[in-house]
């Protein structure tokens, strides 16, 4: 699935992933491939996005992205505040 990060001033980051983590005021969600259409409210929290590829140096810079590798999988941090989520047709969009 494509992921998609917008903040109201710039794009942080779009990546392939195939699992999603994030909170909503109700608890923990979890958004697999081919996931039904979703719309919903994050809270502040960290997102965690799981990707088979390796990222770029240029990722680094970011200060709200922290990355760790595990086996042959990339694990993606991303802290935020709150925000707003859209899933459809495998494109999950995060404005934050």
């Amino acid at each position: 699935m494509k992921i998609f990060i917008l903040k109201k001033e710039k794009k942080i980051l779009e990546i392939e992933g195939f699992a999603v983590f994030f909170y909503t005021e109700k608890g923990q969600l979890e958004l697999l491939n081919n996931h039904c259409s979703l719309i919903s409210m994050i809270s502040s929290g960290i997102i965690k996005i799981y990707s088979n590829f390796l990222l770029e140096n240029e990722f680094l810079l970011e200060n709200e992205i922290k990355i760790l590798w595990n086996k042959n999988t990339t694990i993606l941090k991303i802290k935020i505040n709150s925000g707003f989520l859209k899933l459809k047709n495998n494109n999950i969009i995060f404005l934050v």
